[in-house]
């Protein structure tokens, strides 16, 4: 894994009122941003997996690519896809509600999805097999507990109710198919984004404060910045530079 220094852009803090009497609201504030990456694009092409051991996952209609490092070279500069950023300091012994409904992890095309997700500690977790193939799940935690079970069937989702409570980012494959992989945040906050075709996040309902974000990278590893926001929105940008 590449560990390198912070290398982070913070950009001017905009504050805006949320409220025609002037009194701006905590659970209003926004932080968004974009997770840069400064590098040579093309010594991370992405390779077409190899699936013909299992006949229902070459029947698949896409390709399957390499989830490992995905870089949107469209965007201006070049951004970062399956990034997960968070906050990882500033919210104090706060607490907050654990969301009601479940995260759901899919088993499709012979490949996880989402490929990367955040999940708040004791939210219940819902995994579902939609190939008609069988798949195994295996937990590989650092702090929560570890499961693995399978799944033959298609339509066939967890028998027991999956929850973390642990703050943790692990692994999860699959043991039948071995290039299937995932990666789980697991947060005592709701306060956690995952980069897309646009290399952006939005975090929103912070109180006022001054925070430490985090963007984690399965390949690249780590980095940090940080960022006060009061009664508006605030932009920040994390940037990725292998080699440096």
């Amino acid at each position: 894994m590449f560990n390198s220094k912070t290398v982070a852009t913070v950009s001017m803090v905009t504050f805006a009122l949320v409220a025609m009497s002037g009194v701006a609201h905590a659970d209003a504030n926004v932080i968004t941003g974009k997770v840069i990456f400064k590098g040579n694009a093309g010594d991370y092409k992405r390779k077409v997996i190899d699936t013909s051991k299992d006949p229902n996952c070459k029947k698949a209609k896409t390709k399957i690519g390499s989830q490992k490092v995905i870089i949107n070279k469209k965007t201006t500069p070049m951004t970062l896809r399956n990034v997960l950023v968070s906050i990882k300091d500033g919210l104090g012994n706060k607490m907050f509600p654990t969301p009601s409904e479940p995260v759901v992890l899919t088993q499709f095309g012979c490949q996880y999805k989402p490929h990367v997700f955040g999940i708040v500690a004791g939210q219940k977790l819902k995994i579902l097999n939609g190939d008609n193939t069988n798949h195994n799940i295996h937990f590989l935690p650092k702090k929560n507990q570890e499961h693995n079970f399978t799944q033959p069937k298609k339509d066939m989702e967890n028998g027991k109710v999956i929850t973390l409570v642990e703050e943790d980012v692990f692994k999860v494959k699959c043991d039948v198919h071995p290039w299937m992989g995932c990666h789980i945040g697991v947060f005592k906050h709701p306060f956690f984004n995952v980069t897309g075709k646009d290399g952006t996040f939005t975090l929103t309902g912070m109180p006022d404060g001054t925070y430490t974000l985090e963007a984690w990278h399965e390949e690249f590893g780590k980095q940090t910045a940080s960022v006060t926001v009061e009664g508006g929105t605030a932009n920040v940008d994390l940037t990725f530079e292998p080699g440096a």
